[in-house]
């Protein structure tokens, strides 16, 4: 089967998931294209961009998207980003070969790209398989909001907006994407059963079907290693307890860095001859104050990931709010235990009591959930860890579930037929409609 795999950035968490199904189709069998935004890696294809003197390619929209929300209004939603329905894709966005050589197109992050006339019209008549990353897909624009439901009817008003209003950017959005989904022949996949309930309760996805499937992960690369060995080369004592915590950004709000520290510094009251250090990864941080011993290694390559995951007791995760965390089940497969906030759908990355424990949301259950650990069987759960992500995030099993999807879907678009000559005349003037409806932003050079 021919694969087409489309994300907008080159780049995070959303395309490093993409890549890693990118590989293990291929593993499987199927024959795949890999595409996003410059710069790509070899033997992926670039998208076509309006600026080619950008760099980044996305750089443009994110400044514009900043001005439409305010610290203040994105520190209160947990959100650290809204995204209208703008783009700068070029056209033809793709090879028109390469688009209609494909059984199956497969989208990820595509915020900036899939609200693009020029990529619409090529995927208008293609199977789609959309694998949800975090909420955009079928709100007005928020990517994660802990408190909003207006998505479930119809958005306006929006609270991460610097100026809501009643027909503001949020309703356009929704609307818009609802005008567009009815055009395209779409199944949704979700990570998390959490972030697939999310989805169901969208207008946007009336009629369309949402499975869950968890991302896959490289269990060769993300694997365990010598502990003793790698503590003695990093400098890190061998009866030290080491607590690994670390996102792409640790100055993000939604990632909640700073409720890690408060925990810490309880956990150091409940454990006081306890010798500990908090090891941090991820860029920024520079305003993380704690009174215990600490280290931030910056962002780190795969390799140096792997080596802090093995060296770490335990990985924390206290974000406020998330889909499905690669750093949850990276961590597990490596054999480290994890412990995560009871928020969105990180808890169904690993098994409670058995690979990790789930905490509260406050820095005291946090603290309480780290004695926890210290009290249980390391070992076993060490053990039981990488037992669980070998079975759960194997990047064979995956595939499989996902040719079930594409296969399947193919089976219904050749019984049911596409559009037909009526079909065709009403989608091409409801597709005329809505990009007159709702033009296109300019964002700022």
């Amino acid at each position: 089967m021919n694969i087409l795999t489309i994300t907008a950035l080159p780049a995070g968490g959303a395309t490093y998931a993409a890549q890693r199904l990118h590989s293990a189709l291929v593993e499987y069998g199927h024959a795949c294209t890999f595409a996003c935004c410059d710069p790509v890696q070899p033997g992926h294809v670039a998208l076509n961009y309006q600026r080619p003197d950008a760099t980044p390619f996305m750089s443009p929209l994110f400044r514009y998207w900043s001005t439409l929300s305010t610290p203040e209004t994105r520190e209160q939603g947990a959100c650290e980003l809204f995204s209208d329905t703008s783009t700068l894709l070029a056209s033809p966005a793709l090879p028109d070969h390469i688009v209609e050589a494909a059984d199956v197109v497969h989208l990820h992050w595509a915020s900036g790209i899939l609200y693009s006339p020029a990529l619409f019209r090529l995927l208008r008549n293609k199977k789609l398989v959309w694998t949800l990353h975090d909420m955009n897909p079928f709100t007005g624009g928020c990517h994660y909001h802990v408190s909003c439901e207006r998505y479930e009817h119809e958005c306006g008003n929006c609270p991460l907006l610097a100026h809501p209003a009643p027909n503001d950017v949020s309703l356009q959005a929704h609307r818009f994407k609802r005008l567009l989904y009815r055009e395209l022949d779409i199944t949704m996949v979700s990570p998390s059963a959490w972030l697939a309930d999310k989805a169901r309760r969208s207008p946007l996805f009336t009629g369309k079907k949402v499975a869950v499937i968890p991302n896959t992960h490289d269990t060769t690369l993300f694997a365990p290693r010598d502990r003793a060995s790698l503590r003695s080369q990093y400098g890190v004592e061998k009866d030290t307890f080491i607590v690994l915590t670390g996102v792409e950004s640790l100055d993000n709000p939604r990632k909640n860095i700073g409720c890690m520290v408060e925990a810490m510094e309880q956990f150091a009251q409940r454990r006081p001859h306890i010798s500990f250090e908090l090891v941090l990864f991820g860029a920024g941080g520079a305003n993380l104050l704690a009174s215990f011993p600490t280290r931030h290694v910056g962002s780190l390559d795969a390799e140096s990931l792997v080596d802090w995951y093995n060296m770490a007791d335990v990985f924390v995760h206290p974000s406020r709010l998330d889909n499905l965390s690669n750093t949850l089940c990276e961590a597990q497969c490596c054999g480290t235990p994890v412990i995560s906030f009871d928020a969105g759908g990180s808890t169904e990355a690993f098994q409670d009591g058995e690979t990790g424990f789930i905490s509260g949301n406050q820095p005291q259950h946090l603290a309480e959930a780290l004695d926890r650990l210290l009290s249980s069987d390391m070992e076993s759960l060490r053990q039981k860890a990488r037992m669980f992500a070998m079975n759960r995030f194997n990047g064979k099993n995956i595939a499989q579930r996902y040719t079930d999807i594409y296969e399947d879907d193919i089976i219904n678009q050749e019984h049911h037929g596409m559009h037909g000559p009526a079909d065709e005349r009403l989608a091409s003037n409801a597709m005329d409609g809505f990009l007159k409806v709702v033009p296109f932003a300019k964002p700022a050079p």
